[in-house]
């Protein structure tokens, strides 16, 4: 499963990768959301883009802390 450091990257690889291989019922649903994220006066909410990845792929959220201090 590929890695994004945001959830803007992660989108668009979801866009790019997974949704054409969505039905066309699917394909339907998300176009909204695929013409804000690529229009540039238009914006799509994190969560927004959460609950698509969510409900489409199988979508994991990890954090990596490292010390400052060494």
């Amino acid at each position: 499963m590929p890695q994004f450091q945001t959830i803007e990257q992660a989108f668009e690889w979801f866009l790019e990768n997974v949704y054409p291989g969505l039905s066309s019922e699917d394909k339907h649903i998300l176009r909204n959301a695929k013409y804000a994220f690529y229009k540039e006066d238009l914006k799509v909410s994190t969560k927004r883009m959460m609950r698509v990845m969510n409900e489409y792929a199988d979508f994991e959220i990890f954090y990596d802390i490292k010390s400052s201090k060494k």
